[in-house]
């Protein structure tokens, strides 16, 4: 993986995170920096729509967005598996992977939470992510598309993501993972403790 590929989902990870005023600054630094136009066009755009908007607008958008609304969580194998048993062995497994890697979570979110999962990738610049972040990775097209419809800045980092992992999420459109939610709505984001997981 070239080191501007893991500048970018680093970028991604912070463009998809709750937003915070102390990361908004590299955000648009780190944007203008990127060498590939249309990463740079597109997230440069998003830059410009979130400037224009307080804080607080922001933060009550991306809750909005992803806490309020299970189809676009952010929590990827809730898309895969609902509240099943199942998702429970997929947290941990996935935070196995983490493990193994030698990657430890910085924030206090579950390890399906896709800008964790973005800095692992970024960290650990693996040939080939992992089968089940694979799996994650290609419930992302159809959040993507939802927001596009939406009009929402967040479709633009989406869809830079799967256009770095092509193959992963191309698995979405040959019939695997659909991003159909299952089972129970998950817990909205606590507005007091932001930087928990669902």
């Amino acid at each position: 993986m070239t080191d501007e590929k893991r500048a970018l989902l680093k970028l991604l990870s912070l463009c998809l995170a709750y937003p915070d005023a102390e990361t908004l600054p590299e955000m648009e630094t780190t944007a203008a920096e990127l060498r590939d136009p249309r990463a740079r066009v597109r997230l440069s755009q998003m830059m410009t729509q979130m400037k224009a908007q307080s804080l607080l607008k922001l933060q009550e958008h991306y809750t909005a967005v992803f806490d309020m609304n299970p189809s676009n969580s952010l929590n990827l194998t809730y898309h895969l598996m609902g509240d099943r048993e199942d998702r429970g062995r997929a947290l941990a497994e996935l935070l196995e992977v983490y493990r193994q890697a030698g990657f430890e979570p910085a924030v206090n979110e579950l390890p399906d939470f896709l800008p964790l999962m973005l800095e692992f990738l970024a960290a650990a610049a693996p040939d080939e992510p992992h089968a089940l972040i694979r799996r994650c990775l290609a419930t992302v097209p159809a959040i993507a598309a939802r927001l596009r419809e939406t009009g929402s800045p967040y479709a633009g980092p989406l869809e830079l993501v799967c256009g770095i992992f092509p193959a992963a999420t191309e698995e979405e459109s040959a019939g695997k993972p659909t991003g159909e939610i299952r089972n129970s709505k998950p817990e909205a984001r606590n507005k007091s403790e932001c930087s928990k997981g669902q």
